[in-house]
C-alpha cells in the first residue's frame, strides 16, 4: 500500500523549481499493464485522466484506486480533471492522487477555491494557440503550468510562442522518443508529459513508454 503521507511530501518536493533536473511524466494510464510498463520505464509522475468520458484514456474513481495501488511509491500519481467541482477533486487527492491537474477552463478563483480543499500540488494546463494563452499561463495561480496542443492530438503546438512564458513549464504534445530530446534541448522545460506519443493503435505501448522514458532522461546529459 501507498504511503500517502510518504508521497504528498514528495509531491511538493517535486514540484519545486529546480536547475539541472527534468521532470517526466506519463500520462492517459488506464490499464494494470499501463501500470507494469510505467514501473518498468520509471518517470517521476504517472497521470490518470478521470471521469472525462470524451477521452479513450478515462477511468473511473474505482478503477484509479486500482491502477493507484499497482503504481510504484517512487512514482507520484496525478489525478487529470476538466471542470469537475473543486470538492470532488479534492476527495480524490485526499484518498488518492499526490498531484492535482487541471486540463479544462477552470479560472485562478477556482484554484483559490481548491486550495481551501486540499494541499495537494496543482498543475494547470493551458492549450496554447497565441499569445494570449501564454500570458494566462504567467497568470495562472497553479503550482505549475503545463503547455499543450490539446488533448491527446498527437501534434505539437507553435513552440515559438514559448518564449513568453515567465515561469517553470511542463510541455506536452506531440512528444515521443525521437523528439523529446531537442525539445528539451530547444525549449527548457521544467518537464515533459507524454500520452499519445506512447501509444500504438491507441494504447499504450511498453516499448515506446520506455524508449521515450530514456530519451528524457538522457536529454539533460
Amino acid at each position: 500500500m501507498r504511503d500517502r503521507e510518504a508521497t504528498g511530501v514528495r509531491a511538493h518536493e517535486l514540484l519545486a523549481p529546480s536547475e539541472g533536473a527534468l521532470r517526466v511524466k506519463l500520462c492517459g494510464m488506464s490499464r494494470d499493464e499501463d501500470i507494469a510498463a510505467v514501473n518498468d520505464a520509471g518517470p517521476d509522475l504517472c497521470g490518470f485522466v478521470i471521469n472525462f468520458p470524451r477521452s479513450p484514456r478515462s477511468v473511473s474513481p474505482e478503477s484509479l484506486g486500482r491502477l493507484v495501488g499497482e503504481l510504484d511509491e517512487t512514482i507520484l500519481a496525478v489525478g487529470v480533471f476538466v471542470d469537475q467541482p473543486a470538492t470532488f477533486v479534492a476527495q480524490v487527492a485526499h484518498d488518492l492522487v499526490d498531484v492535482v491537474q487541471l486540463h479544462g477552463s477552470e479560472r485562478n478563483s477556482y484554484i483559490t477555491r481548491l486550495r481551501t480543499l486540499t494541499d495537494a500540488p496543482i498543475i494547470q494546463a493551458f492549450r496554447v494557440r497565441t499569445n494570449a494563452d501564454v500570458m494566462r499561463a504567467n497568470a495562472s495561480f497553479a503550482d505549475l503550468v503545463l503547455l499543450d496542443n490539446g488533448w491527446g492530438t498527437g501534434r505539437s503546438f507553435d513552440w515559438s510562442l514559448i518564449g513568453g512564458i515567465r515561469r517553470p513549464f511542463m510541455l506536452a504534445g506531440g512528444l515521443t522518443a525521437d523528439n523529446v530530446a531537442g525539445a528539451v534541448g530547444a525549449l527548457s522545460p521544467w518537464g515533459v508529459d507524454m500520452s499519445s506519443g506512447i501509444e500504438t493503435d491507441g494504447r499504450k505501448d511498453p516499448q515506446k513508454i520506455k524508449a521515450a522514458t530514456q530519451a528524457a532522461r538522457g536529454a539533460l546529459r
